[in-house]
């Protein structure tokens, strides 16, 4: 395959670049740091400031794949923050729609990144992909909203659009599980809030799997939500993580003093929202990491 990623630096896109690498399909990156090409791999400069993007009217892609975006995980979410994750998302994505829809040739599937917290904070819904959910009112929600209806619009194209709704997605080099495993080992870890709040969680094996599997199946499209089948509430996180590191798991950080201390990014750990992958599943798609005990042993294994 051929493939055009905007992001690929990232941690899902650092994944996702090397396991294509390992299988030799040709993968273009579109970047703004300068990078030399490697084996498959290839480096595209673009949005350095200049205004001009990279012709790529001659070129054919069977899927592009948007992971670009400020990370929603750095720093406090001050108003020049939050101005920068949004546009660093859409003004991106609009660039993109720009190059494809000059190309003779698109691409067959477009795949965008997204998150569950587009999904209003619940303790009691569950929410599919199949069928319509309501649209939270958040700042992170809102900014989901905006990057989907910007990719939407790649479908005039006659390219099959799937956005890759994902939950907290654990990994060793980046994600929440460094952030989550280092509060832990200094003996702050514990319930968030009350723990009752649904974690909707994902092995970052799987993300790269399922991103696979959409590029192979033609039927998926719209919201696809990249969590496992089994989401846990906090405080069961907690347990099992704390038990797995021999800390403390049932101090209980107040929902207060979370919400001082991070303000509107504390929405990332207090809010709640119990996710099913009814998409994925009912395609026949195999997650590898089912259980987030199975999960945590893979990521902390010796």
């Amino acid at each position: 395959m051929k493939i055009l990623i905007a992001g690929g630096t990232g941690f899902v896109g650092r994944h996702l670049t090397h396991d294509f690498e390992k299988t030799m399909d040709d993968v273009f990156i579109l970047t703004r740091s300068e990078q030399k090409d490697y084996a498959n791999i290839h480096f595209i400069p673009w949005l350095r400031g200049d205004n001009e993007l990279p012709d790529l009217k001659n070129e054919t892609f069977d899927a592009v794949i948007n992971l670009a975006g400020v990370s929603l995980s750095d720093g406090r979410y001050t108003d020049e923050k939050k101005r920068a994750i949004v546009s660093s998302r859409v003004e991106s994505t609009a660039a993109l729609l720009s190059m494809v829809r000059k190309m003779k040739t698109k691409p067959k599937v477009w795949i965008n990144a997204s998150a569950t917290g587009v999904y209003p904070s619940s303790k009691s819904a569950l929410y599919s992909d199949i069928g319509e959910n309501p649209i939270s009112r958040t700042f992170l929600a809102r900014t989901v909203y905006e990057w989907e209806k910007t990719a939407y619009e790649a479908e005039k194209y006659g390219i099959r659009v799937a956005f890759a709704r994902f939950g907290l997605i654990l990994g060793t080099d980046g994600g929440a599980f460094p952030i989550f495993e280092k509060v832990f080992q200094n003996f702050f870890g514990g319930r968030f809030g009350n723990g009752k709040q649904w974690y909707s969680w994902v092995h970052i094996e799987d993300v790269v799997s399922a991103i696979r599997f959409i590029i192979q199946t033609d039927n998926l499209s719209g919201p696809i939500n990249f969590v496992a089948p089994h989401p846990v509430q906090e405080k069961m996180f907690a347990e099992v993580l704390g038990k797995r590191l021999h800390r403390p798991y049932k101090t209980r950080i107040p929902k207060k003093a979370i919400q001082l201390v991070l303000g509107d990014k504390s929405a990332m750990i207090l809010d709640s929202q119990r996710v099913y992958p009814d998409k994925l599943l009912a395609n026949h798609f195999e997650f590898q990491f089912n259980t987030i005990d199975e999960a945590l042993a893979d990521l902390m294994a010796e």
